[in-house]
């Protein structure tokens, strides 16, 4: 309208513009640094993380559940979320969203090597989903003390893990001390709360790239909130370069 009676020159975008965006997964990579970006501020203050994978529902549906047991049945999608908080502040200090189950140990040492960059690490707890050699190295490489749940038939052999050995004989030994730093876990389930209660637990992309690019995007936000409240309550003015 602009163009045509004002005679100004304007590029009207496209009606889809942001769902387009959401689409794409080069996108990806700009929001995995907007999560650095929004945490890097609160480094004074953050040094003990925790590793948690939680779901958001979708309004796909799967099949594969029919063909199998040959059925018709209706088995909603839902996508998971690894996410490494802190805390304190219960900021996201890593995220990954895969419309995918496995690779969780992956994603965890991951988050260890992006942790790194900017914060000092002192413990690292999860679940027994992330109970495994690998991550207890990864951990304690960086610094950090890893503190992953052991099972009831784990046993102390290092096998290469020295780390592990320690954890390991810490849980059986001196189960209190253990259990109190493990617990710091519980942080984590405060983190998805926040989120959720903040931000929804619910996805309306189709597209599978598009259900990971919105849910990653709600992680942002909800950083942005963890921003506010340190500015209020520690003083930390942060500060975009």
């Amino acid at each position: 309208m602009f163009a045509r009676f004002a005679n100004i020159p304007i590029d009207i975008p496209c009606y889809k513009s942001l769902s387009n965006y959401r689409t794409n997964p080069l996108i990806k990579p700009y929001m995995d640094k907007l999560i650095e970006v929004t945490t890097k501020p609160l480094s004074a203050v953050e040094k003990d993380f925790s590793t948690d994978a939680t779901g958001a529902s979708t309004k796909t549906f799967s099949s594969w559940y029919s063909i199998r047991v040959g059925k018709k049945s209706r088995k909603r999608d839902h996508i998971m979320a690894h996410v490494t908080s802190s805390r304190i502040l219960n900021a996201v200090v890593a995220v990954d969203v895969n419309c995918n189950k496995g690779k969780d140990n992956q994603y965890l040492r991951e988050h260890v090597k992006e942790v790194r960059k900017n914060f000092r690490i002192d413990d690292w707890c999860g679940d027994s989903m992330y109970l495994s050699r690998a991550n207890c190295n990864a951990v304690s490489e960086v610094g950090g003390v890893p503190w992953f749940k052991p099972k009831k038939n784990t046993t102390s052999k290092p096998k290469s893990s020295p780390s592990w050995k320690k954890m390991v004989k810490e849980f059986k030994e001196n189960p209190d001390n253990a259990n109190m730093h493990y617990h710091k876990r519980s942080n984590s389930e405060s983190t998805m709360h926040a989120k959720k209660a903040k931000f929804g637990n619910f996805v309306r992309s189709k597209n599978n790239t598009a259900k990971e690019n919105e849910e990653q995007m709600k992680w942002v936000n909800y950083n942005f909130t963890v921003l506010s409240r340190a500015w209020f309550e520690f003083g930390i003015k942060p500060k975009f370069s």
